[in-house]
C-alpha cells in the first residue's frame, strides 16, 4: 500500500549564513541556514542529516527549532555540506567534521558569540557526531557542547539487506565481493574513483560512490561502522570510550533500516557501558512508533506524535544540559578556589 502522503509544508523563512571555508586555501564560502524563529540566540543547534540528505530535508527539524527557541534560546543551523544531497558517494567523514567544525567557529567567534553548540545528527549524520567526538583532539576540531543521535543505524548491515533482497541467499557474498573491488581500487591508488554499478545494489546505482567511501560504508570497521551489532568490545571501547560530552540516543521503534533480529534496547546498553559515568543520557530511548526519518508512522500516517515525543525529548536533553553545565561551574569554581 502506497503511505499516505501529507500535504507539502507551509512555506517558512530562514537565514543563509555565508562563512570562511574550513580550507585556508579556498576563496569559497561556506553555506549554513538559520531557521527563523522569534526568539533571542544564545545557542545553537547544528542538524545532520544522512546519506542522501541535505538542507530541509529531514520532517521534524523545522519542529524542533520551534520547541528549543523559546526557553533555552537555541537556533537550528543545518550546513550544506559538500556531501550533501547526491555527493554523500564522493564524501567521507573526515571531511564533513572539518566543515562542520568551521561552523562551529563562525558561530562562536562572530557578533552571534554563541554560548553552547550541540550536534544533533540523523542517520549517518550519528556517524558525524562519533567522528566529531572521537577525532576532536587529534584533529583540532572546535568544542562543542553535547550529541544527539536520531536513528543511528548500521550502513553495513543496511547495505547487507539490500544485497540480500536482490539475491537471496547470497547478499553475502556479493557484499564481500564489492568491499574486495573496493579495496583493490584503494591499494592501486584509485581510491576516489567511481565503484563499476555491477558491484552495487541497484539502489545505489543513482548516485557516484568512490571505492573509498564504499570501502568506509561497506566493510568490516569502515571508517563508517560505529552502529554494527557485530563489533567486538574493543572497538565499542576504542570508540564509545572516547565520547565525553553528553549524548542523547533516540533510534527509532520501527526503523526500516535495522534488522529484525537486532535487539535496539540491548544495542544501546552494551554502547553504554563503553562510556564514562553520565556520558548517555537517561533520556536516551526508542522513538516510539517512528519509522527511520519519524516521517510515517506505523500504518503510513504521519508521524505526528513520534515528532511530537521527538521534540519533547530534546527540550527535556536541552534543560538536563543546563543542569550539567552548571554542576560543571561550580565544580570548576571549587577546584580554583
Amino acid at each position: 500500500m502506497e503511505p499516505f502522503r501529507p500535504a507539502p509544508i507551509e512555506p517558512y523563512r530562514v537565514l543563509v549564513h555565508n562563512y570562511p571555508s574550513h580550507d585556508p586555501e579556498s576563496n569559497r564560502f561556506a553555506q549554513a541556514y538559520e531557521y527563523e524563529t522569534n526568539s533571542v540566540k544564545k545557542n545553537a543547534l547544528i542538524f545532520l542529516g544522512g546519506l542522501g540528505d541535505g538542507p530541509h530535508g529531514i520532517p521534524y527539524v523545522k519542529r524542533i527549532a520551534n520547541a528549543i527557541a523559546g526557553e533555552f534560546n537555541y537556533a537550528v543551523y543545518e550546513p550544506r555540506l559538500t556531501s550533501a544531497f547526491s555527493a554523500w558517494g564522493y564524501g567521507s567523514l573526515h571531511n564533513d567534521v572539518k566543515e562542520i567544525s568551521a561552523l562551529v567557529k563562525y558561530l562562536r567567534t562572530t557578533t552571534f558569540e554563541m554560548g553552547k553548540i550541540v550536534l544533533m545528527g540523523h542517520s549517518t549524520g550519528c556517524q558525524d557526531c562519533m567522528y566529531y567526538a572521537t577525532h576532536s583532539d587529534e584533529m583540532g576540531l572546535e568544542k562543542v557542547d553535547g550529541f544527539i543521535l536520531q536513528g543511528p543505524v548500521s550502513d553495513r548491515e543496511a547495505i547487507l539487506a539490500v544485497f540480500e533482497e536482490e539475491s537471496p541467499g547470497k547478499g553475502q557474498a556479493r557484499m564481500d565481493l564489492s568491499v574486495q573491488v573496493a579495496k583493490k581500487m584503494i591499494s592501486e591508488g584509485t581510491a576516489q574513483d567511481c565503484m563499476p554499478r555491477e558491484w552495487l545494489p541497484k539502489e545505489f546505482w543513482a548516485s557516484p560512490v568512490s571505492a573509498y567511501r564504499w570501502s568506509s560504508l561497506a566493510s568490516f570497521g569502515g571508517d563508517d561502522d560505529y552502529f554494527s551489532s557485530d563489533l567486538p568490545d574493543e572497538k565499542l571501547a576504542e570508540t564509545w570510550g572516547k565520547v565525553s560530552r553528553p549524548t542523547l540516543i533516540l533510534p527509532s521503534e520501527n526503523d526500516e533500516h535495522v534488522p529484525e533480529w537486532i535487539d535496539v534496547v540491548d544495542m544501546v546498553d552494551r554502547w553504554k557501558s563503553f562510556c564514562k559515568k553520565d556520558v548517555i543520557s537517561s533520556l536516551s530511548g526508542l522513538i516510539p512508533e517512528a519509522d527511520h526519518r519519524v516521517k510515517y508512522g506505523p500504518a503510513g500516517e504521519p508521524a505526528n506524535l513520534a515528532q511530537s515525543w521527538l521534540c519533547d525529548r530534546v527540550h527535556a536533553f536541552l534543560k538536563q544540559l543546563e543542569r550539567h553545565w552548571q554542576e560543571e561551574a561550580i565544580d570548576a569554581a571549587t577546584v580554583s578556589q
